[in-house]
């Protein structure tokens, strides 16, 4: 790659590590605004995402400036990965704005959060702090830790769906919110999801390997 596409590139590297920290500061509030029953926060998530999706399409466009420059073959895997994994941040932040939706049901009906969607969001938030900083420093090992962490949120997403679906079969429960607290978790689960796909892309840029499906890692 010439200096001057080079240089391109490491602009592009710049510009997806202010996506991602953008997207962190979303993920973040959208949880503060869950956990606090806060619908002003829920708004500064809200306002967030118009500014993420403007970067999201940016960055896609210089990406794809970049492919048609006809960049060498390691150079052609970094760019591709970028345009990958700028879709996964984007679409997490679309689930830190689906969560945010959620609050106005929770102010009403006097919200106290439950202890697993509690642990669920602190460890959805640590996992997606883990895969900015694997994908910014294409660290492998770090990777590899998101992947390994991703069926400890699946069981707390699947135990507290199952809690609140007993909680709707009662008499006394509150239908908005065991229904608004399932959401929440869903979309938590979905951004470890998009966590984990990073991860594996950030794997397949260092090893060449490609390990999607694969349960060994």
């Amino acid at each position: 790659m010439t200096p001057h596409l080079n240089d391109r590139l490491d602009t592009l590297k710049d510009r997806m590590a202010r996506l991602t920290a953008l997207v962190q500061q979303s993920a973040e509030l959208a949880v503060q605004s869950v956990l606090t029953a806060d619908p002003v926060v829920a708004q500064r998530v809200f306002d967030m995402d118009v500014r993420i999706d403007e970067e999201e399409v940016q960055i896609e466009q210089q990406a794809i400036d970049l492919l048609a420059s006809q960049p060498a073959t390691s150079e052609l895997r970094t760019i591709t990965i970028i345009i990958k994994a700028n879709s996964d941040f984007e679409r997490i932040a679309d689930c830190a704005v689906n969560v945010s939706q959620r609050v106005l049901p929770l102010v009403r009906g006097s919200y106290h959060a439950p202890a697993d969607l509690r642990h669920m969001c602190n460890s959805v938030l640590s996992t997606l702090r883990d895969t900015i900083k694997a994908f910014n420093l294409a660290d492998e090992s770090m990777a590899r830790q998101v992947l390994r962490g991703d069926d400890v949120i699946d069981a707390l997403y699947h135990q507290i769906a199952k809690d609140m679906l007993s909680r709707l079969e009662t008499a006394g429960g509150d239908a908005n919110l065991e229904l608004s607290t399932i959401m929440i978790a869903k979309n938590m689960e979905r951004i470890a999801d998009h966590c984990t796909n990073v991860a594996e892309d950030v794997i397949y840029a260092q090893t060449g390997r490609i390990i999607r499906h694969m349960h060994a890692v």
